[in-house]
């Protein structure tokens, strides 16, 4: 037997009084301690460890398994059998109990397992924290994209990454037993438009660079130069700059771990390269060390206090005032300078594969997408060819 009738005793002893309101006829009842406390019905079974296990249900027959006990009982034996149990008390685990868990198995770079825990405190947590796995259902999710787009107003890509990290974490939680199925079906995130990319002149990049102090103009001509992404940008030492093969290596990059700006490895290994070194960076590169008096190893860039940049600290205090000195629009940002090294290198007829690989793309596909109808018109360059290589030829 699997249902209990909590209410009443198994085995009465002798002298116990009949109860008065479940008694009928000769069936007689014997009150228990638990009497009309709680539901009446309860359904025990073992788990895999062997551990005893129960719930209640304020009913004994029914079809419904979430208050009838039978109903219950006759779902988990049929589960059982086909390997498809699910235990309810996992199911009632708080989200944000399970999100650590989750998040101790990943095997992302610290910097980040830092982003996804920025985004559990600030968004995710906020819409299901409180809420067992189990009560998340495909309407709640929905309506948390909405209020995401709607109510803080985030942009629908950030959006999509919060998303694609909340259904990993509810992808986990099916896969360790957490759950039956995964809320996350059908959701309409908000329509992710191409990104537009903005070009600047070189006369732009030289006023940019201008506009910032002394101490920091070199940065410009590291995005617009050798396509630097901003944390590689302030990263970038000077023993990783080679005069003599004219290239710059590209291995580290300025993340931030714990609120700290840290150097750690690249985004990717594919960002892990070599990059041409133009004349123009390399003069700029020259005078700012002579301007700084820079040691051999020394990080290009860092803070008048000597640490790190942070991208917040470079944006608000010196990235915003040299956009405006230099007349550009308010929305300018660091990345449009790789903009404009990818569309420059294009421009004059650089094969896509090399830009992409300079650009540290892990797949020429994102530098196609990104950037393939800047490529130069190549049917006439084409037809040049081909006339060009049987102008010679000879009918044998």
């Amino acid at each position: 037997m699997s249902i209990y009738d909590r209410w009443h005793k198994t085995h009465p002893k002798p002298g116990d009084q009949p109860c008065r309101e479940h008694s009928r006829g000769k069936s007689r009842l014997y009150p228990s301690a638990d009497h009309f406390k709680g539901d009446r019905w309860q359904v025990r079974w073992r788990d895999e460890t062997g551990q005893q296990c129960k719930r209640n249900f304020p009913k004994k027959a029914g079809t419904d398994p979430e208050t009838c006990a039978e109903a219950f009982d006759a779902q988990r034996k049929a589960d059982t059998d086909r390997g498809e149990w699910i235990d309810p008390r996992l199911g009632r685990t708080p989200f944000r109990d399970y999100a650590p868990i989750w998040m101790k198995s990943r095997l992302h770079k610290p910097s980040t397992i830092e982003t996804y825990e920025g985004h559990l405190h600030n968004h995710i947590n906020p819409g299901f924290g409180g809420l067992g796995l189990a009560a998340i259902r495909p309407t709640l999710v929905q309506q948390w994209v909405r209020d995401l787009q709607v109510v803080t107003g985030l942009a629908p890509r950030t959006i999509g990454t919060i998303y694609g990290i909340f259904a990993s974490i509810m992808r986990g939680a099916l896969r360790d037993g957490y759950l039956r199925k995964s809320p996350c079906v059908d959701i309409r995130l908000p329509e992710v438009h191409p990104t537009v990319v903005r070009l600047l002149t070189p006369a732009q990049v030289l006023a940019l660079a201008a506009a910032m102090p002394d101490r920091y103009g070199i940065l410009a001509l590291l995005g617009a130069g050798l396509g630097l992404r901003q944390g590689e940008a302030f990263g970038l030492a000077l023993d990783r700059v080679d005069p003599g093969t004219e290239m710059v290596t590209v291995d580290q990059q300025v993340v931030v771990i714990d609120r700290k700006p840290v150097l750690a490895s690249p985004k990717t290994p594919a960002s892990l390269r070599d990059v041409p070194l133009p004349a123009f960076v390399l003069d700029g590169i020259t005078r700012h060390v002579e301007l700084l008096d820079l040691a051999p190893d020394a990080v290009l860039c860092r803070t008048p206090r000597g640490t790190l940049f942070r991208r917040d600290y470079f944006n608000k205090n010196i990235w915003k005032p040299a956009i405006g000195k230099a007349g550009l629009p308010d929305d300018t940002t660091f990345h449009d300078l790789r903009h404009t090294f990818a569309s420059t290198a294009l421009a004059e007829g650089v094969p896509i594969s090399e830009v992409s690989r300079w650009l540290g793309h892990k797949s020429i596909t994102i530098t196609v997408d990104l950037y393939g109808h800047l490529v130069p018109e190549a049917s006439g360059r084409a037809r040049d060819a081909l006339d060009e290589a049987f102008k010679a030829a000879v009918v044998p």
